[in-house]
């Protein structure tokens, strides 16, 4: 009998267990850098997550539970981003938001796909992510599309020499998006002459752009985050007021423009939305953004909330028995803050590309 009362006591103690899991918060994940040089990308991303879960919640949650979000810091170091997604499986997560850069992308992915966590990356573009199954799922566009149009805009602008400089600390994203640039380049007879790696010898942001202007390059371009690409800017600049600079797509945010000073005036990248679109979706977002964190957003932002849309949207409708990942890949093309978003049958979406150019402090669309 006491056998019987205690198996009896264990089977309801489950039930609840279950039954409080169910009813409870659903629980987010995000992990991205939050500290050091380039931390305004992770910044703005969590804070664009943030802002999508207090609407969510206001609304009555999803489902009536309500969305808690557990944010990490990953240092940019990928064994503490794998040590997050290990700790947020314990926390018992329904997903995970990140990364932002390429690199903590690759090292996190053998670990969500052993783990079997659901993660939709904001931002991390390295072409090797794109046409597999797997449970990392991308809101971006490669660098396959952005690195190309790169090339063919220097081409048509003239510029056949081009010099780079590749960041270390993000080597999955720089690689990828440098082989990319070549393979267009070198198809129209235009050549990298050069490239130097930063953050990972000892080398200065001033002996990085001596190097850079050594061969008398046509136009130089930055694969670094906002921060190195602003000082390089500026070291380039005392040298050269002339040689036209361009910038990744990853270094498109505020602080490229705050870090960089004159030094980055005109110079040119691409960007994963339309900051001066009109829509009233947009518009709304933007200022709801700048009433809850008292300043605009930037692309990761953007990216970020777009990827809370399509999130929530699957936890919202995916039936009982249907997996999450199976939910994303099937859920209907959602309207995002620009475009519709969708996934294909790998978890690949696709953004489109806009050019801008640094003009007064303000990033303004060229065409």
């Amino acid at each position: 009998m006491r056998s019987i009362r205690f198996l009896c006591s264990v089977f309801v103690g489950c039930f609840l267990l279950v039954a409080c899991d169910q009813s409870g918060p659903i629980k987010i994940g995000f992990i991205a850098g939050l500290s050091g040089p380039g931390s305004d990308a992770g910044t703005d991303a969590l804070d664009a997550l943030k802002l999508a879960a207090q609407q969510v919640n206001t609304d009555g949650g999803i489902n009536g539970r309500m969305v808690e979000i557990i944010p990490r810091d990953d240092l940019k170091t990928p064994e503490v981003a794998q040590n997050h997604v290990r700790e947020l499986k314990r926390l018992g997560v329904d997903a995970i938001v990140g990364p932002i850069i390429s690199s903590i992308g690759m090292a996190m992915l053998p670990v969500i796909n052993e783990l079997g966590v659901v993660t939709i990356s904001p931002t991390v573009s390295a072409a090797d992510f794109a046409g597999f199954r797997d449970n990392l799922f991308r809101m971006n566009t490669t660098t396959r599309e952005n690195a190309r149009a790169y090339a063919r805009r220097y081409i048509d602008q003239g510029y056949e020499r081009v010099a780079l400089a590749l960041d270390g600390q993000n080597q999955a994203f720089t690689d990828s998006w440098y082989r990319e640039f070549l393979l267009e380049l070198d198809a129209l007879d235009g050549r990298v002459i050069s490239k130097i790696w930063i953050n990972t010898d000892n080398i200065t942001h001033a002996e990085a752009a001596s190097q850079l202007l050594a061969d008398d390059p046509d136009a130089i371009v930055l694969i670094t985050n906002s921060t190195d690409s602003a000082m390089m800017a500026q070291e380039i600049r005392k040298l050269s007021s002339s040689v036209p600079l361009a910038v990744s797509e990853w270094a498109g945010s505020q602080a490229l423009i705050e870090v960089g000073g004159e030094a980055v005036e005109g110079v040119e990248l691409a960007q994963a939305y339309d900051r001066y679109d009109t829509n009233p979706r947009f518009q709304k977002f933007v200022a709801a953004f700048n009433e809850m964190f008292g300043r605009q957003p930037g692309y990761t932002a953007v990216l970020g909330y777009d990827a809370a849309t399509v999130l929530f949207a699957a936890l919202r409708t995916k039936h009982p028995d249907q997996s999450l990942a199976d939910a994303l890949t099937n859920l209907p093309p959602q309207q995002g803050l620009h475009q519709e978003l969708v996934f294909d049958a790998f978890g690949d979406g696709n953004r489109n590309i806009y050019f801008v150019a640094i003009q007064d402090g303000k990033f303004i669309r060229v065409d």
